[in-house]
């Protein structure tokens, strides 16, 4: 859907009907009144706060089954205790953590009672010290005589004296003590048995998760319903009250049945240019899904066009050609439709990211098919599962054309491969293109069509994305219809500067001569149909389109990611194949599982972070404003199942 347009209200009414006014307004939740007041997004009061910090504290605790005796119990004093509680452990684990240090320190030098040496001090008149010093440093020391050798630990020594004098070592350092080792055991055994009470109360309280939850939800309810009546002002002696709202278009109908029976008057006033007007999104299926993917980077302004479900098709098929494995997909499929399973009862977001998951999923299933790719295992050109690999027909349509031809990409192959002369058949033609080594054969030359057709695509598909970014913002940038010939243009001429053969020119047999002369001819026509709109629409100023090429460049070349990343992925998962086989059966499985783990792991990573920059940065960059506050309008939180 487009981006709905939003109309600013004035309400005026009489005071008596304040409440029942904005409960209706909570209950309906399609006004966004305005505020005059500069607040911050979470500025709760104590209360709610310290309510929100307790189920973040219980969410780490395990789930347990929730408590059904709740009648008489205050969900204020629970959140008390449980923050309470939280935070006395984590001042014991602090505890925990510097007895633990003391001890290491102490350790070495033995169990002893620190009232005994003072004893043993006063009766002798000595004093007792005790000092440590690293191993690299004492050999490079002349010990001296009083020092007394008690023990090593790690890459330390330590030494007593018994002295007359207060004893002092350059590169030693004195120990000072205040409690002995069985004093700091017996401690820290008594914090542990503490830090033990406190876990096993929050793992009690976890039961009470869901009752905190409904309480949360009926006090921010009460908590936005007082700050959003707080926003009016009164006039004539407090007889009146007054508030503006921005509310929907396609809302409207509901406004008035609103205000039925109450003494409460509104009227549409003029949005004036200081206004920070909000957007308000609507969305469905896909288009809900592709939204959450948008505010991920920004919310959009309210005169962009909406481009939720092209972010998250675009975004489909970025992911799909950076894992390029259907083997991959296979077990993300697996797994998405297991949580489905699993998680039945998810909120709304949860489940618009399964069936997120679900798509990309089938989406790498589908690409891998059309690529060949099956956990990186190398198929022979005539295998019978290359009959559904696209990129593999394509190969073979390449290697037609160069032996029909007879060019000189042909003489080179034929010189490096001999048996390949005479050879009328690509699929034949990439079969016997071939190299064996330690066991392993390589098809050279379908491996090498199959790279460079990839790479072809991945910049077809920068080609097509751009220009689809230009479309969609013509009514703002009409020069953006020239732009577009020139794409196309450069992707058909620039294989005679390449020297390089196209799938224009294998897929839909347009000879290398047309290809290049309409190629050239959109390519200049297009920049110059770009310049003259750019000349019509700002003058002089129209002159800055120029400066277009260097973006529409850098931009298309962006895509080449698509390609890169992919690529990698699939040679990772051949090597890993290659080395697990080297290894035999038990080591080398071990190997082949973890590697393909680690290529899942940065494909996910790679497949998200540059599946959403191309959308974010290079598509949105030509139809994408920005800089938009979302609707926020007042109205009802609900807890899940209600």
């Amino acid at each position: 859907m487009t981006i709905i347009r939003v109309k600013k209200y004035l309400f005026i009414g009489v005071q008596e009907d304040i409440d029942i006014f904005f409960k209706r307004a909570q209950e309906k939740g399609f006004i966004e009144f305005i505020s005059t007041k500069a607040r911050r997004a979470f500025d709760y009061p104590d209360d709610v706060q310290k309510m929100i910090m307790a189920l973040k504290i219980l969410r780490k605790q395990p789930h347990v089954k929730g408590a059904e005796l709740t009648k008489d119990l205050d969900p204020q004093k629970l959140a008390h205790t449980i923050v309470e509680n939280n935070i006395w452990l984590e001042k014991l684990e602090e505890q925990k953590r510097l007895l633990e240090s003391e001890i290491s320190r102490v350790e070495p030098l033995g169990d002893f009672d620190l009232k005994e040496i003072r004893r043993i001090e006063q009766d002798s008149g000595r004093h007792i010290q005790f000092f440590c010093v690293k191993k690299a440093k004492l050999r490079k020391m002349e010990l001296d005589e009083v020092l007394i050798h008690v023990g090593s630990e790690y890459d330390m020594d330590y030494f007593m004296t018994v002295s007359h004098k207060v004893e002092s070592f350059t590169g030693m350092i004195e120990m000072h003590f205040e409690k002995s080792l069985s004093e700091l055991q017996e401690e820290l055994v008594g914090v542990k048995e503490r830090m033990k009470k406190c876990q096993a109360e929050l793992k009690e309280d976890a039961a009470y998760i869901d009752f905190l939850k409904k309480h949360l939800i009926l006090v921010l309810n009460k908590y936005h319903l007082s700050s959003t009546s707080a926003e009016i002002s009164t006039h004539l002696n407090d007889a009146l009250f007054a508030i503006e709202g921005w509310i929907p278009k396609n809302r409207l109908h509901g406004l008035f049945p609103l205000l039925e029976g109450l003494g409460i008057h509104c009227e549409e006033v003029a949005i004036e240019e200081e206004d920070k007007v909000p957007t308000y999104m609507e969305n469905k299926n896909y288009g809900k899904i592709g939204e959450d993917l948008v505010h991920i980077y920004d919310t959009p302004a309210t005169d962009d066009r909406d481009p939720s479900s092209w972010v998250f098709w675009a975004f489909a098929i970025f992911f799909a050609m950076i894992i390029s494995d259907a083997g991959y997909g296979a077990i993300f499929l697996s797994l998405a439709l297991f949580l489905r399973w699993k998680f039945k009862h998810v909120q709304p977001s949860g489940r618009r990211f399964l069936r997120l998951f679900t798509t990309l999923s089938a989406f790498c299933i589908g690409w891998g098919v059309i690529s060949g790719s099956y956990f990186g295992i190398e198929f022979s050109p005539e295998n019978p599962i290359n009959k559904v690999n696209f990129i593999h027909a394509f190969a073979v349509k390449k290697a037609d054309y160069h032996i029909m031809h007879q060019d000189e990409t042909y003489e080179e192959m034929v010189k490096d491969f001999p048996n390949l002369k005479g050879v009328t058949s690509g699929e034949e033609f990439l079969f016997k293109a071939k190299k064996t080594k330690d066991g392993f054969t390589k098809y050279v030359i379908s491996n090498d069509f199959r790279d460079s057709i990839f790479m072809e695509i991945a910049l077809l598909a920068g080609v097509i994305h751009i220009s689809l970014s230009l479309i969609r913002q013509t009514r703002r940038h009409l020069a953006g219809v020239g732009w577009v010939f020139s794409m196309i243009g450069a992707y058909m001429f620039f294989p005679k500067i390449l020297g390089a053969t196209s799938l224009v020119h294998f897929v839909f047999l347009i000879p290398k001569a047309t290809s290049f002369a309409v190629g050239q001819q959109l390519l200049w026509g297009g920049m110059a149909l770009a310049l003259v709109i750019a000349l019509i629409q700002k003058k002089w100023g129209g002159f800055i389109e120029l400066t277009k090429i260097i973006e529409l460049f850098a931009d298309v070349l962006s895509y080449l990611r698509l390609y890169a990343l992919g690529l990698a992925a699939m040679i990772l998962a051949d090597t890993f194949n290659e080395m697990g086989m080297s290894l035999g059966f038990a080591a080398g499985f071990f190997v082949i599982l973890a590697g393909h783990m680690v290529n899942i792991a940065v494909g996910i990573m790679g497949g998200t972070i540059h599946g959403l920059r191309l959308n974010f940065i290079e598509w949105y960059h030509h139809s994408f404003e920005g800089g938009g506050k979302l609707f926020n309008p007042l109205k009802l939180m609900k807890s899940r199942g209600e």
